[in-house]
């Protein structure tokens, strides 16, 4: 199951990319990030660890980069499955449509009810984080 926002500016893939490429500068558009850190370089298969407010540090793993256009982190959740974050960058003629999605895949169960109220807490302050991402890009 996945939930998704998507917002058109008048930034480019070049001028918001940096603000996805740099880890750092995810504490500029993701308000309840406490820590980041990247093992390596921002490239498919690359793994990191961050903390959220009021969450244990989690572990995920940057499972495909394409720069300027897209990447996607993924964090294993042990005993219930996979939360994937994906953050796409499309050209729009004059614009750039930024889309960022959340999805949760069940690994021990059937998805339910239960998981859509889950991933949807998660995704609750994806919008606000996109809309921060457009002004730090400014």
């Amino acid at each position: 199951m996945k939930f998704s926002f998507e917002v058109e500016t008048e930034l480019t893939p070049e001028q918001i990319w940096p603000y996805y490429a740099e880890v750092n500068n995810w504490y500029k558009w993701e308000d309840d990030l406490q820590k980041i850190s990247l093992e390596g370089a921002f490239e498919t298969g690359t793994t990191g660890e961050m903390t959220l407010d009021g969450q244990p540090p989690m572990a995920f793993t940057l499972t495909s980069v394409k720069t300027n256009e897209y990447f996607t982190d993924e964090t294993t959740i042990p005993h219930a499955g996979t939360i994937s974050f994906h953050h796409e960058l499309e050209r729009l003629g004059e614009k750039t449509c930024i889309r960022h999605s959340v999805e949760f895949k069940a690994v021990y169960h059937k998805e339910n009810v239960k998981d859509s109220q889950f991933l949807l807490g998660i995704f609750s302050d994806v919008p606000a984080s996109v809309f921060a991402l457009i002004k730090a890009a400014r």
